[in-house]
């Protein structure tokens, strides 16, 4: 008796016919999506906090960033559009120097600080030139340096007043201990070294006229040369070492150029 020999076809759709018996709701989900997908347009949205971030649909539309306009690399904060106090980051004063933005003018975009904070550091380093100009005046006619430099100087070195060897020792240049510490106070700070000692002076008007008197020692009078001519000070001042820091010049100048100090060199 021969057997039966069936058509391929016919096995297939038999088998086709039990798994859609057995599976028959997810075939009907497929079949139900690729419907949806047929007969309607679809407009994909990105979101981020619940906002439209990208829209993408049959045009794409690209809108043109102003030149007044800032950007900012925190999500949803830009400072021209008015949210910048209420998202961005809960920054603290104390977190920021008071000339970091003077020294960094990106800064407050780059991180999203709201201009409370930024104002704030500004007039403190306002104050301090209100406070110690005539003091300035004074100690810079007498031995020629210019007031925009020397106001510079103080404002890096003691933090515009507020740094540990300003508030406790009135030292507002960063002068060191003479090598034997004759006829002076010193105190460490650890600052390049921890065997740095640096001068305890009995006011600041004190440490403003040291400091007028270490610009007239043979390691930097020849800087006198350059007048009233900031800039070549500033250079003059690193070159003969009185920082390590590479960038010593650089803030100098632009802390005399944002504060406009050197408008208190006029007539000198």
């Amino acid at each position: 008796m021969m057997k039966e020999v069936m058509n391929p076809w016919e096995v297939g759709g038999r088998w086709f016919y039990r798994k859609l018996r057995q599976y028959w709701f997810e075939f009907s989900a497929i079949v139900l999506l690729i419907y949806i997908f047929a007969i309607r347009d679809l407009d994909v949205q990105l979101k981020i906090n619940g906002r439209p971030l990208v829209e993408v649909s049959e045009s794409v539309q690209f809108k043109e960033v102003s030149k007044d306009e800032k950007l900012s690399v925190l999500p949803g904060f830009s400072p021209s559009d008015g949210r910048g106090e209420a998202e961005a980051p809960r920054w603290k004063s104390s977190d920021f120097s008071n000339l970091a933005f003077i020294l960094n003018p990106n800064l407050a975009y780059e991180k999203g600080i709201p201009g409370s904070i930024v104002e704030q550091k500004f007039n403190i380093c306002l104050d301090y030139v209100r406070q110690y100009l005539d003091m300035a005046r004074r100690s810079c006619k007498k031995h020629r340096i210019p007031v925009s430099v020397t106001l510079a100087q103080a404002l890096l070195e003691s933090n515009a007043g507020m740094s540990k060897l300003a508030l406790q020792s009135n030292n507002h240049f960063g002068i060191k201990c003479r090598r034997k510490c004759l006829g002076c106070t010193c105190r460490n700070y650890s600052d390049d070294d921890r065997y740095d000692m640096f001068r305890v002076f009995e006011s600041t008007e004190e440490s403003f006229e040291a400091h007028a008197r270490l610009l007239g020692t043979s390691r930097y009078v020849h800087l006198k040369k350059y007048g009233t001519d900031y800039r070549r000070w500033a250079e003059g001042l690193k070159k003969a070492g009185y920082a390590t820091d590479s960038a010593y010049a650089e803030k100098l100048i632009r802390i005399i150029e944002t504060l406009k100090l050197y408008q208190y060199d006029e007539g000198a």
